[in-house]
């Protein structure tokens, strides 16, 4: 039986700052590039993409502002690498778990809990993506598009199919995949991970897991 929760407990904690959580030691970048990427992601995201300079990763990496120019051709660039590496790994994440030809209702609970999941384990790569999409245009910007296009279509299937087979509620399942990604996708600004700075209850990832199904699901179901 759970524990009592105080009072200040059930008031939900503010937003949590964009500050980048220490990588643990077995995720110690191996090349210098990896460094590279790993430093500007968490500058990125705790700064934003514009507020960065090159001499900020420079700095944080120890190399000289020249000396980054070796591994990558611009800031731009530096910001397209990351989000496509975000979002193809999230995407490839979502496909490892989900069987396409399974029962479509089983299938996109998997797909929910791949979602929740993915996000709690990569929050900077993860909320980098969302917050600086709209810093990159042109062929950049149309080759995030392509892949999250085929990320969401992966959820958009297990909908479709679903009504198909009178297991879920009508409605345009483009409108329904927004609906349920959003609800998942903004965990990264308030899910804190950290059992020492987190006194919110509910925070285990399994049962936020559990909530989530339960009003997505309970929701989309035809009775």
């Amino acid at each position: 039986m759970p524990g009592k929760i105080s009072k200040s407990k059930s008031v939900p904690k503010p937003l949590r700052p964009r500050n980048a959580p220490q990588p643990p030691a077995k995720s110690k970048p191996g090349t210098r590039l990896e460094e590279v990427l790993q430093s500007a992601a968490n500058i990125f995201f705790a700064k934003g993409f514009h507020a960065t300079t090159i001499e900020d990763v420079a700095s944080d990496v120890g190399i000289l502002k020249g000396s980054l120019y070796y591994y990558i051709k611009s800031k731009d660039d530096l910001l397209f690498r990351l989000l496509l590496a975000g979002i193809e790994d999230g995407d490839a994440y979502i496909a490892r778990h989900i069987d396409a030809a399974g029962d479509p209702v089983e299938q996109l609970e998997r797909a929910i809990r791949a979602q929740i999941d993915y996000i709690i384990q990569n929050r900077v790569p993860f909320g980098l993506f969302l917050h600086e999409f709209d810093s990159l245009s042109g062929k950049r910007q149309h080759k995030l598009i392509s892949v999250m296009s085929r990320y969401n279509k992966r959820f958009v299937e297990l909908v479709r199919k679903g009504q198909e087979q009178g297991k879920l509620m009508d409605g345009e399942p483009w409108l329904i995949v927004n609906a349920i990604l959003g609800m998942c996708n903004w965990l990264y600004r308030w899910y804190d991970n950290d059992p020492v700075s987190s006194d919110q209850a509910g925070s285990d990832p399994e049962h936020v897991k559990q909530i989530f199904l339960r009003l997505i699901l309970h929701g989309l179901r035809k009775p």
